[in-house]
């Protein structure tokens, strides 16, 4: 398979990046569903490829004793099968520590099931009415406007008893015993707000390096999603650009979050568990011709009910090698776009299905195959480390072909609050080149450079045009201090 292309200037030299660079601190989250392991040790074996890659936070679906699914909790004081005792648990999380990643729980604070153990029934909403089912509005692969209720019941985090629960039967003892240091609030927009800022603030003064994720995903927009978080002084949070089909028409809802949180982290989403796989995005962009109009839920149905298609490895390879080019364009895009990124498990061995929370099994996850993506996905994120502005938060201003049918130019240019910028473009066409002029405050930059694979370069003299070939990739930073 051949590797992919990055842009530089013919006419440029190596240079050497600065030894003065801030620490970097963004954020590289794998997304990982434990039932995609039948043993403590696959799961080892695992986190040694993503910290090969470049992953620093490992993020894993609730890890409690599950009803229905891990986010229907049976029993928030007991551990799933994998890990079947706290000690085994700890052990885990000592070896993700000792790989130098932060270890990140997922607690599903909002529902749980009705009849969990070690929670009160009158901790539940309407619990005197047998309860309020959780759920969300969705649509359905027919553009039915639809509720998924997820067969857990809400609770209210109103109640201090409950905050009290949740800080010391359930978040002190993974912090103080299992090794646990960053926590990702579930559907945070669904919890009191009062109630998620004390039980943010009690874990803060007990355990200040410890730090909170806010799930803020939904059809809502961004900045209501992400009010409860904010209002707790949550550490980091969702950027939604990659959730909402195409994407671009959300940038200013962004820069909203940008400023009503004073520019906190924020994690891009190339994939989760919540969303298509990239490689069936991939796969619905080249055939978008057939596709064109269905939701997510439709071209599901159509390429694994209907065509039975349930891995890269079922489709011819020159299809293989345009599915990866895509995924890598995608890829390098949302790495570089915020502080943060976050891929789901398996992502980066093509999986084509969806993560089911329910079903997905070591099966499933066996489904991938090979390929130089993990390699592009190291590189892409070494060049992320290199400079601040690839992980830092600044105005994001998309360009180009952002719909999910369009092929060409497709990227963005983000500019930080010290005047610092980049550009990250991909030309997604299969055959054709494309070109386009580089915005005059970049080209006027004091020091420009161009990041490929084998290094950064500085243009002898600036173009005044860039010509991209087909599924070739643009990578620029440029400083103006």
């Amino acid at each position: 398979m051949p590797k992919h292309i990055f842009f530089r200037p013919q006419d440029s030299h190596k240079t050497c990046l600065p030894d003065s660079r801030i620490q970097y601190s963004g954020k590289v989250y794998a997304d990982v569903p434990l039932s995609f392991f039948d043993s403590i040790e696959d799961l080892e074996r695992y986190v040694i490829e993503l910290k090969e890659i470049g992953v620093n936070v490992l993020l894993i679906l609730p890890h409690f004793l599950p009803a229905l699914s891990p986010y229907v909790v049976k029993d928030y004081e007991k551990p799933c099968k994998l890990f079947g005792t706290w000690e085994k648990f700890a052990r885990f999380m000592k070896f993700v520590e000792e790989n130098g990643m932060d270890r990140m729980i997922d607690i599903p604070f909002n529902h749980a099931d009705f009849n969990a153990e070690n929670l009160k029934r009158e901790w539940f909403k309407d619990h005197e009415n047998e309860g309020i089912e959780a759920g969300a509005d969705d649509v359905d692969a027919d553009d039915n406007r639809v509720r998924i209720n997820w067969g857990a019941y809400i609770l209210d985090n109103s109640i201090e008893e409950l905050q009290n629960y949740w800080l010391e039967k359930v978040i002190f003892p993974h912090i103080e015993k299992y090794n646990v240091n960053a926590i990702r609030i579930d559907a945070a927009w669904g919890l009191d707000k009062n109630g998620l800022k004390r039980i943010i603030g009690k874990t803060r003064e007990k355990y200040p390096s410890v730090w909170f994720l806010a799930e803020n995903l939904g059809m809502a927009p961004l900045i209501e999603l992400a009010e409860s978080g904010i209002e707790a002084g949550a550490d980091r949070f969702f950027n939604n650009i990659y959730w909402y089909t195409g994407g671009i028409y959300i940038p200013g809802d962004i820069y909203k979050l940008y400023k009503r949180s004073g520019a906190v982290p924020t994690c891009t989403i190339y994939s989760s568990h919540d969303v298509l796989m990239p490689a069936m995005k991939a796969f619905a962009k080249i055939r978008s011709n057939e596709v064109k109009g269905l939701n997510d839920k439709a071209i599901v149905r159509k390429f694994v009910q209907y065509e039975n298609i349930h891995s890269l490895s079922q489709l011819p390879p020159e299809t293989i090698d345009e599915i990866i080019s895509l995924m890598k364009n995608e890829f390098a895009l949302a790495a570089l776009m915020t502080s943060d990124v976050m891929f789901a498990a398996g992502s980066e061995k093509c999986l084509f299905e969806r993560i089911d929370v329910c079903n997905s099994n070591a099966d499933s996850f066996a489904q991938g195959i090979n390929s130089d993506l993990p390699d592009f996905m190291k590189v892409t994120l070494r060049i992320k480390e290199s400079m601040p502005v690839f992980y830092q938060e600044g105005v994001i201003i998309p360009f180009g072909e952002w719909k999910p049918d369009s092929f060409g130019l497709k990227g963005f240019v983000k500019t930080c609050d010290n005047g610092n910028q980049c550009l990250v473009c991909a030309n997604t066409a299969k055959t054709e080149n494309c070109s386009f002029r580089l915005p005059k405050r970049i080209r006027n930059a004091k020091q420009l450079r161009f990041h490929t694979a084998e290094g950064c370069f500085e243009p002898a003299e600036m173009p005044t045009q860039i010509d991209l070939g087909p599924q070739q990739l643009l990578i620029i930073s440029c400083e103006r201090n």
